[in-house]
């Protein structure tokens, strides 16, 4: 049988791929966007300078702190992808969200299960780029290849997946293509590629790896999955693969959070403590405007955590590390943890 050995979580934010002195591109990018959402509101820019102005913010992006928290991120990016391979792993499977990269408004599926042999994973097209701001170009090296690459999925353990979850009740979307398609990139995103290319180094270094991409849209409106049904999807994903009948070392992986792009360390401990002990109730009882933007990854957290119950691996929380990059509290909280 399967056997679930492993399990990683780790944030994608582009401030993992940037320098720390270009942080602060990042914050210029904030002042343009009118929505901030933070606590169950939303907010401008200037307004969150105003809210959060007596937390000494300004202190939290002096360069030296900003350079610290950056060598704490990138030893614990190194350290994370060791790890993955040490773990010796048939497969892995990553639960991650698409921001408009292959999922476009067109058709957003609340959960959806990639059961291809084969998985796209390319450049980022000229087009794609060009709309990027220079802060997230500055960083899309850690999230694509530098030339088109074709990585090994398992159609057969993720068709039986769909079908375990079918018969759970989830009508989840299935692709075994990624085609080509206006305004669309040719190959997955970034939840999956900052896995493959950054940690992994294109999986080089584990060539006999297989991954499986699983999506959850919990950023877009107005059919992001609750916290609930996160649990649940999780939990039926890791049944589905300790009854497959093949010999397997899996591991479970999630990509993402922890707040962003409004910070909030009162949340994040909250939140990181429930992944921890399991307490499905404060989970469960965080008002769903918590899990909004970038904050909604921690739901790829979750579903990580209940893929994982029954398995007697316990959560090890490695690092957090709040990463703010102006005086109004943008940046992204980052995390990087095992189960083990």
């Amino acid at each position: 049988m399967a056997k679930i050995v492993f399990g990683v979580g780790t944030s994608h934010s582009p401030l993992l791929a940037m320098k720390p002195d270009q942080w602060p591109l990042r914050a210029e990018d904030d002042k343009k966007n009118p929505k901030h959402f933070y606590r169950g509101k939303t907010y401008t820019y200037d307004e969150l300078v105003a809210l959060r102005k007596d937390e000494n913010l300004r202190a939290q992006v002096a360069p030296q702190v900003m350079r610290d928290r950056d060598f704490r991120n990138q030893s614990h990016l190194n350290f994370l992808g060791e790890k993955i391979k040490e773990a010796n792993l048939d497969l892995l499977v990553i639960f991650g969200d698409d921001q408009h990269e292959i999922l476009l408004p067109d058709n957003s599926p609340a959960f959806m299960i990639y059961t291809g042999a084969d998985i796209p994973f390319m450049p980022t097209s000229q087009e794609r780029l060009d709309a990027m701001t220079p802060a997230i170009r500055l960083a899309d090296w850690a999230r694509h290849p530098e030339k088109p690459m074709t990585l090994k999925g398992d159609p057969d353990l993720a068709r039986h997946i769909v079908r375990s979850v079918i018969k759970e009740d989830f009508d989840v979307a299935v692709s075994e293509k990624i085609l080509p398609k206006p305004g669309a990139e040719d190959g997955v995103g970034h939840a999956y590629g900052f896995y493959y290319h950054r940690l992994l180094n294109d999986l080089k270094d584990v060539p006999h790896m297989k991954t499986l991409p699983i999506f959850i849209n919990c950023f877009f409106p107005p059919n992001q999955p609750t916290v609930k049904r996160v649990i649940e999807f999780g939990r039926a994903v890791g049944r589905a693969i300790r009854s497959w009948d093949k010999n397997m070392r899996v591991g479970i992986a999630a990509s993402g959070g922890f707040s962003h792009f409004v910070i909030d360390e009162e949340l994040d401990a909250r939140l990181m403590e429930a992944v921890k002990t399991r307490d499905l109730l404060t989970l469960t009882s965080e008002p769903e405007s918590s899990y909004q933007s970038g904050t909604s990854e921690i739901k790829n957290w979750i579903a990580t955590m209940a893929a994982l119950e029954g398995t007697g691996l316990e959560f090890d929380l490695i690092d957090y590390i709040p990463c703010y990059r102006s005086e109004a509290g943008t940046g992204n909280a980052m995390a990087f943890a095992l189960w083990k």
